[in-house]
């Protein structure tokens, strides 16, 4: 007998909140080894334990402002900037090209390939 959308909805929601449940577990764990091990700011350093190596990694987060970076590029050599210029799809100007200029659209060497559909559960 299969299940109706209503059951599998329940399943879908109880599935979530062990989920979270789980991740908030898992969380206060590494919190428990980061306050036995101490961490570095930045960069790894692994700890033995009985049976166990553990990796305990302090992470930096970076973030440009690139409205200000446009007002002071000019003044760092370009050897010096610590800039990456990376290549990015325009989704949008892709989709356009699909539906609009096919010929265009056709030259473009991409590969399409379905990603996960996603699925979001309320109750009301």
């Amino acid at each position: 007998m299969s299940k109706t959308l209503e059951q599998l909805s329940e399943e879908w929601l109880a599935a979530k909140d062990k989920e979270r449940q789980a991740t908030d577990d898992r969380i206060a764990v590494e919190e428990a080894i980061i306050a036995l091990t101490g961490k570095k700011d930045e960069g790894s350093q692994t700890i033995k334990a009985d049976g166990f190596s553990i990796e305990v990694k302090g992470v930096v987060n970076r973030k440009m402002d690139w409205k200000k970076w446009d007002d002071v590029c000019g003044q760092i050599p370009p050897a010096l900037r610590p800039v990456k210029l990376k290549p990015e799809l325009d989704v949008a100007g892709v989709r356009y090209l699909q539906l609009n200029e096919p010929d265009v659209y056709a030259l473009l060497p991409i590969t399409v390939t379905p990603g996960k559909t996603g699925i979001t559960v309320t109750r009301k």
